[in-house]
């Protein structure tokens, strides 16, 4: 069982690392005008949005039923834990200043384009950076869990 559960934490996680990096090559929308960034931002929202919740939940889900099925161990439980404690970040990070920012792109027309948008465009890229880095340590302690 224990097994099955470290490959499923690796697997998510793998998967939400790729997310993750993928939000940072992103980069180039930084050069893209106003309208253009704002119609690849509305279609990368409508279609990453949901389904990134989902796999961060089952993420977290899959870490925390690891650090339990393991304890009693010397190592794979803190790791566990490392890696939920990581998710949990990326999700609080998601709900609280990414989403806000997400809805309010998602509100502008061409038309109605502030004159800040570069201010929320680079907020969400830095935003989205942090989560990198926690994608990336949690995956490596899922990932030294295994082999722990």
């Amino acid at each position: 069982m224990s097994a099955w559960i470290g490959f499923v934490s690796v697997f998510l996680l793998g998967l939400a690392s790729g997310v993750s990096f993928s939000h940072l090559q992103g980069g180039p929308k930084r050069t893209l005008p106003p309208t253009q960034f704002l119609a690849v931002q509305q279609i990368l929202l409508r279609n990453y949005g949901s389904a990134v919740g989902g796999l961060e939940a089952a993420a977290l889900v899959s870490t925390l039923a690891r650090a339990v099925v393991t304890w009693g161990k010397p190592l794979v439980p803190v790791l566990a834990s490392v890696a939920s404690a990581c998710v949990l970040v990326m999700i609080i990070i998601s709900a609280v200043w990414i989403d806000p920012i997400n809805k309010t792109v998602n509100s502008w027309t061409p038309e109605s384009l502030p004159s800040n948008w570069v201010d929320f465009r680079d907020r969400w890229h830095l935003l989205h950076a942090c989560r990198f880095v926690l994608s990336v340590v949690a995956f490596s302690a899922v990932i030294g869990g295994l082999v722990a």
